[in-house]
């Protein structure tokens, strides 16, 4: 039987054998090579790259991209029937040894010979772009036009995500794309971009950066290729392709020495003029206009930034930042002064923006933080380590902190998400139950892997933390008790009413939490905490236990608090398994609806009395990311002054009453919203997209949102017509009401102003208070406000200027509150 069965298998076999030989010689074709495009959301672009079809293309020195794939070869796809100069690239797989790579074929093998089990990371970064040949109109005859990623057969791509802290713009000429860098002549051979200043202050920084730099041109000077001015190719990728909004926090210029031949009276009103360019794209960022290193039109620029009277303009003097031996040709710097020139503008930069920028030369690997018992940190800090190279996260593996004497004091195990869970601020459920966060305990930024503990340190001890190998990905962790040690310094004495928070270590306190969490429960004493410079990367809570809080940062464009909060992490849909005892909100003011969503913001305030001046508040939850507010107050009497809240759904949600003035608030969907009352003024609400700038929701007749004074702006790609003012449930909530008292609005702003549901039917609405005053464009000219709804109406001079006065509308006088905040 046994040996029918193996006569019958060889038949089978033999037959099956026949069956493929009469197929044909395509049976025995290679399988194709597995194709990506540029579009491919797995591919992570950086610098100014322009997407046409299929296509991406950049023509700027230092542009990048990133992947990771599988299988064991890599190539790529480019268009260079056009290109007279090739641009060269540098390619490094899995952290190696760069590659310099020429792009002058259609079909380049970037890597072979990897091992196909295991997944790999690609860096290709753009060495240099010619600068005379035409780089700026398509055909190009300089630049690179990538088509597609070309893996083995069967492989894919994989996500390498890159959420770094900080973004950064340079705009220069051909110093900025690093011409004669590498020796004293021009040409594509001598440049190389990522040696140059912009890219190596990227780097130390680790921010997602923008090198814009064009051979010859200048502010009145057109470059060469075909590029026009400094004013001409701003805001573009090339001719025809405008620039995807970037939003950086900080903005470098570094023009002039092009211009030498035009006097100071043309050329500091044009210089002026392109710092008016920027700030209108970009209206938070810091930006750093330099002196050109040789000095050209020095006094000039520094004339034009003192006219411009805006605090966020600093003139970057760099005299003596370069001596004759840190040039190649005379005027470009070479290796050696391009690294100088980055250190003297990241030491700047740290000190404008409370950034940390890594030492050049620092070749640890991974670079702790903290590190070392001889200087304390805070007992809140968190760790760092900043690796050489990309970083990925493990499936698996512990990192723990012991005290000195061995004892566990945390433990962050990779393979229990069950543990991603903590207390933030001593929140506790409507039951009185502590409620613990879901939250993100280590975070990949770039290079720098960053490890949240599940609760701050006890004060004044030494610690050591292991790493198990695999925690991170190719990593052999940190096995020694003596690798990694810190110390941490004594808590402020307790009942201190001035406490200070940096996220560098010089203060009582890390993080904005940390200051809070010290704050005695019940204690009626106004407490400030002064928040210096940075990004502050952390859910922030403050309970109801803890009234007269103010928090005061550095300016809006400098301090920033953000984290990834929303309804999937700590919202309604997280909390469907969670025991009510521990998940339903306090002090809710619509007890149904409001039983989970009170957990998902970025910053959350149950307290009464508390104040924040000179913070931007970011959620950093992506575009149709869930609901997400960025903060959410529901407190009385909250007073928020010269605050950015930034988001996209329900950015600002406002419960109890509250007074906002000097206010940058955006968002798209109901991106201000609550119960009310709440009176802003003097404020701007940007629509990200097609909309709803308010959803009120008043259980009354006591007020709703009052805005007074402000202005309704909207990004580039907003169509007009397409952003509701407001919008409101009938059938829940047929009392609501929001007033616009003498704001500007772009034609964005729907005809009709006002949505009605559940039903549509003015006949339905007879207590709603959908009221307007004076509206205009944002030129100042009166609106025609003819097609607005039925429903709505238009204000009296004499109700208009009763809703101007807040304590009117609020029932309470919030000035004290807003002076003493104001107070140094």
């Amino acid at each position: 039987m046994r040996l029918l069965c193996r006569f019958l298998m060889v038949v089978s076999l033999c037959a099956a054998a026949l069956v493929v030989v009469r197929a044909g010689p395509e049976a025995f074709a290679a399988p194709s090579p597995a194709t990506f495009g540029p579009n491919d959301p797995r591919i992570a672009f950086e610098g100014h790259w322009a997407k046409d079809d299929d296509l991406a293309i950049t023509v700027n020195s230092g542009s990048s991209l990133r992947f990771r794939f599988t299988g064991g070869t890599l190539a790529a796809q480019f268009k260079t029937a056009s290109i007279t100069v090739p641009s060269q690239v540098y390619v490094s797989v899995d952290r190696g040894e760069p590659k310099l790579v020429k792009v002058d074929n259609d079909r380049i093998v970037l890597a072979e010979g990897l091992d196909p089990a295991v997944t790999h990371t690609a860096e290709i970064v753009v060495k240099d772009v010619d600068e005379y040949e035409n780089r700026w109109s398509t055909p190009l005859q300089s630049g690179i036009v990538l088509s597609k990623i070309e893996l083995a057969p069967g492989a894919t791509l994989e996500s390498l995500p890159r959420t770094p802290q900080h973004r950064l713009e340079f705009y220069g000429d051909s110093i900025t794309e690093g011409v004669m860098a590498l020796c004293p002549t021009l040409g594509v051979d001598c440049a190389d971009g990522t040696k140059d200043y912009a890219y190596l202050v990227g780097k130390a920084f680790d921010a997602q950066t923008n090198q814009v730099g064009f051979g010859k041109q200048g502010i009145i000077q057109p470059g060469h290729g075909n590029v026009g001015t400094a004013a001409e190719s701003f805001g573009w990728n090339l001719s025809g392709h405008p620039a995807a909004p970037f939003d950086p926090d900080a903005v470098v210029v570094n023009f002039g020495a092009n211009d030498a031949a035009y006097f100071g009276d043309r050329f500091t009103p044009r210089y002026e003029a392109y710092l008016r360019q920027i700030r209108a794209a970009d209206p938070g960022a810091l930006i750093l206009a330099m002196r050109p290193f040789d000095g050209t039109h020095a006094s000039d620029i520094a004339a034009a930034v003192k006219a411009r009277h805006d605090r966020r303009t600093v003139y970057v003097d760099t005299t003596g930042w370069l001596g004759a031996s840190d040039y190649n040709g005379g005027s470009h710097p070479n290796i050696e002064g391009h690294r100088k020139a980055a250190t003297r503008l990241s030491a700047v930069m740290e000190r404008l923006t409370g950034w940390h920028a890594a030492a050049p030369g620092d070749d640890a690997d991974p670079r702790l933080a903290p590190d070392g018992v001889q200087r304390s940190t805070c007992t809140d800090s968190p760790l760092r380590l900043t690796f050489a190279g990309p970083v990925e996260l493990g499936v698996r593996g512990r990192l723990q902190v012991r005290r000195a004497g061995g004892a566990v004091v945390d433990t962050i195990d990779l393979a229990d998400p069950a543990s991603y869970q903590r207390t933030v601020g001593g929140a506790r459920s409507d039951f009185g139950e502590p409620h613990r966060w879901a939250y993100q305990p280590v975070v990949v930024e770039g290079r720098t892997a960053t490890v949240y503990l599940h609760a701050k340190l006890p004060p004044g001890q030494v610690y050591h933390v292991t790493v198990d190998p695999g925690f991170f990905v190719g990593n052999g962790g940190i096995g020694s008790r003596t690798a990694w040690t810190f110390r941490t310094r004594p808590d402020p004495k307790p009942g201190t009413t001035r406490l200070t928070v940096d996220g560098g270590g010089g203060a009582d306190f890390c993080t904005v939490q940390g200051a809070v969490d010290f704050v005695a429960e019940g204690d009626d004493r106004p407490v400030r905490i002064d928040v210096a410079p940075g990004f502050y990367r952390e859910l922030v809570y403050v309970p109801q236990t803890k009234p007269h809080i103010a928090i005061r940062g550095a300016g809006a464009g400098r301090t920033t608090i953000g984290y990834p909060n929303n309804n999937l992490l700590n919202g309604d849909y997280a909390m469907a398994n969670v025991p009510v005892e521990q998940a339903y909100c306090p002090r809710r003011v619509l007890a149904d609806p409001d039983r989970f969503n009170c957990w998902r913001a970025a910053m959350g305030v149950d307290a009464d009395d508390f104040a924040m001046s000179g913070v931007t508040v970011r959620n950093l939850t992506p575009y149709h990311g869930s609901q997400a507010e960025a903060f959410r107050g529901n407190g009385d009497r909250i007073v928020l002054d010269r605050v950015r809240i930034l988001g996209y759904q329900d950015s600002l949600r406002l419960q109890g009453k509250a007074f906002v003035t000097g206010a940058y608030v955006e968002g798209d969907v109901d991106f201000v919203w609550g119960t009310g009352g709440v009176f802003m003024r003097d404020s701007e609400l940007k629509a990200l997209h097609e909309g709803y700038y308010n959803q009120v929701r008043n259980t009354d007749t006591g007020p709703g949102n009052v805005f007074v004074n402000v202005r309704l702006t909207r990004a580039p790609d907003v169509p007009d017509d397409s952003v509701f003012l407001g919008r409101v449930e009938l059938s829940r909530f047929p009392t609501s009401q929001v007033v616009f008292i003498d704001s500007a609005m772009d034609k964005h702003v729907k005809r009709a102003g006002w949505q009605i549901t559940s039903p549509n039917d003015c006949a339905a609405a007879g207590q709603l208070r959908f009221w307007e005053y004076h509206s205009t464009d944002l030129a100042g000219k009166p609106l025609d406000t003819s097609a607005r709804l039925a429903c709505s109406r238009q204000l009296t001079d004499d109700e208009a200027a009763r809703l101007r006065d807040p304590s009117y509308v609020l029932g309470w006088d919030p000035r004290p509150a807003l002076q003493t905040l104001r107070e140094r």
